[in-house]
């Protein structure tokens, strides 16, 4: 495989002989000397580490808060967007803009090629479950999902399913092949909430026809928090001769063998929400048999094979690789299932007490723990979302996220996202101020 290397190089010797800089950051002392990872191992060790043991286990995870430098001014309930990263990534990415910047012509490739391209995509695997050459490091979910619905062939009247609770930026780029190649986009409206996951399946079975070539699905959906019945539907999808692309944004890091349960063709993410690496890193997974023949969204050279073909985008900050260790090392030594667990039973928490406190507050998601992971939306009749998140924000420095408009004209909702760490105190105090800001916005 043909890494970013030859195109950073552009062609000059190999600086294979150079020695490191002091202070570059190399894989082995992140994942090894981060007090957070220390402390996790001890942790894990001495207790019961069983995923629905450590759940409640408030102590636990006020441990692992530790190894965050979070802002104390606001109860972060946002997470859904971006998680914090570790401490210990933060402070490698100043490190290594110091480093990289101080002689960048040679450190660029050197953070490429000695930690991004071995260490980084073999952890990065290994979080999503499938081997390390199936991969693309990318920037971000938008930049791998679009290299796949710009890329894959397709004529003039060939069908793409997608939903209207997908992620906007994909609906963007479903648009512009629209527009430029003439596909026909066929959009499914999923029930809000949804009253099965067979109801879901019904749905794109119905939107599913003999012209359909590439179905979209978003696991879960950033406006809903709905997980879908992914498999189901590909096979579906597969039995029409389509392929599946899969957003898996919001659950990479949450749920046990991210990509290759699914039975998907493609699948992206980004890097920065739930397994808390720093913003700059995604990552492109396909089936082996589809690498040549999707087309890149930056013409890679001629000398590019396998998925580094989708890697290409010029000079970068290539010290963000190795700054995600940290975050990687975390999220191997917790595992995706403790991590499910906690967020479950946070959001059972206040999604209980919200229900008691507001009777008519409507759910976007099933109570039952296959509808939903990391998000939670609840929506207030006579509440209005954007006032009630800036009322949060303004007088009771807690921060969510407002989910309205755009291509769901039914999502009114507000979106909760503690993360796994988020205390039951600061749950109380966003309870607490979701209902004085309703009061005191319906009055």
């Amino acid at each position: 495989m043909t890494s970013r290397r030859d195109f950073l190089t552009l062609g000059t010797a190999s600086l294979g002989a150079i020695a490191l800089s002091p202070e570059m950051m190399l894989a082995d002392d992140l994942a090894r000397k981060h007090a957070l990872g220390d402390w996790l191992a001890t942790a894990l060790e001495h207790t019961d580490s069983a995923p629905d043991a450590l759940a409640d286990d408030e102590r636990f995870w006020a441990g692992v808060r530790r190894g965050y430098g979070l802002d104390p001014k606001l109860v972060n309930l946002d997470h859904g967007w971006t998680n914090p990263t570790p401490r210990a990534a933060v402070d490698a990415i100043a490190r290594g803009a110091r480093d990289l910047e101080s002689l960048p012509a040679d450190r660029l490739p050197r953070y490429w090629d000695e930690t991004t391209d071995t260490t980084v995509r073999a952890a990065v695997a290994a979080a999503m479950g499938v081997p390390a050459a199936e991969i693309a490091l990318v920037r971000n979910a938008t930049e791998a999902l679009d290299t796949v619905l710009l890329g894959v062939p397709l004529e003039r009247g060939d069908e793409i399913v997608c939903s209207a609770h997908d992620y906007y930026a994909m609906l963007d780029a479903l648009d512009q092949r629209q527009a430029r190649d003439g596909v026909v986009v066929r959009m499914v409206h999923p029930p809000v909430p949804a009253p099965s996951l067979e109801a879901l399946v019904e749905r794109y079975e119905r939107a599913i026809g003999p012209r359909t070539r590439l179905v979209l699905l978003t696991h879960p959906s950033n406006i809903t928090g709905q997980l879908l019945p992914v498999r189901r539907i590909a096979d579906a999808a597969h039995r029409v001769g389509a392929e599946v692309v899969v957003d898996g944004a919001q659950s990479l890091g949450l749920l046990p063998d991210p990509v290759r349960s699914l039975g998907c063709d493609y699948y992206g993410a980004s890097l920065h929400k739930w397994l808390g690496a720093p913003v700059g890193l995604g990552a492109l997974w396909m089936q082996p048999a589809h690498v040549t023949k999707v087309w890149p969204l930056l013409p890679p050279g001629a000398s590019a094979t396998g998925m580094a073909r989708f890697e290409w985008i010029g000079t970068s900050p290539e010290y963000i690789g190795p700054a995600v260790l940290p975050a990687l090392e975390i999220q191997r030594q917790l595992g995706a299932a403790r991590k499910l667990a906690r967020l479950r039973y946070l959001n059972r928490y206040w999604r209980t007490r919200a229900a008691a406190a507001l009777p008519d507050a409507r759910f976007y998601t099933g109570d039952d723990a296959t509808m939903g992971c990391g998000l939670c939306i609840i929506e207030v009749p006579g509440a209005d979302s954007e006032i009630i998140q800036k009322r949060l924000r303004d007088r009771h420095a807690v921060l969510v996220q407002a989910m309205s408009g755009g291509r769901a004209p039914e999502i009114r909702g507000i979106r909760v996202t503690p993360n796994v760490y988020t205390s039951l105190r600061e749950l109380d105090l966003f309870l607490g101020a979701l209902t004085e800001s309703v009061a005191a916005t319906r009055s």
